[in-house]
């Protein structure tokens, strides 16, 4: 592969994977869809979806059901083979149900991507999530407190 900046596309596919976890922290999901190809193709565990209309289409109303989400991307990497470039990152992700907000769920993942140039910048074309950990439904420790919405979030000013 040759013409490939790979330290614009590391320095861009860090920003495409922590932006995915502010989209959907603070649910804006018009920001979500500027961060992958219209026609991406996202496999999750339990389903692959076609199309950002048919990821959202699960995204938005599973999203809805909690009443706070925290995604933390780390260990980004990136780089090319014959396939193009990919970029890969962990995940830690807790949050709480509407109705449960004093019960804690947690997972950690391995989101790998596949990027290509669409219009003019990096975007997510094609995403695997892998869990490596899932933790069920824990009481909060007494004294800890969390958000009750993700709108206490959502300001970035």
């Amino acid at each position: 592969m040759t013409g490939i900046d790979l330290n614009r596309a590391a320095i861009e596919s860090a920003q495409l994977q922590n932006g995915y976890a502010w989209a959907i922290d603070t649910r804006d999901w018009d920001y979500f869809r500027t961060l992958f190809t219209p026609d991406v193709v996202a496999a999750y565990p339990n389903e692959t979806y076609q199309g950002m209309d048919s990821w959202l289409d699960f995204f938005i109303p599973f999203h809805d059901t909690c009443a706070w989400t925290q995604h933390m991307m780390t260990n980004h990497l990136v780089g090319s083979d014959g396939d193009g470039v990919w970029a890969t990152c962990y995940g830690q992700i807790a949050w709480t149900f509407q109705g449960q907000p004093d019960r804690l769920l947690r997972a950690g993942a391995v989101y790998r991507d596949r990027l290509v140039l669409h219009g003019g910048a990096w975007r997510i074309a094609r995403r695997r999530l892998d869990l490596v950990l899932t933790q069920v439904a824990t009481p909060l420790p007494a004294g800890v407190t969390l958000p009750m919405s993700v709108l206490d979030v959502a300001d970035v000013s």
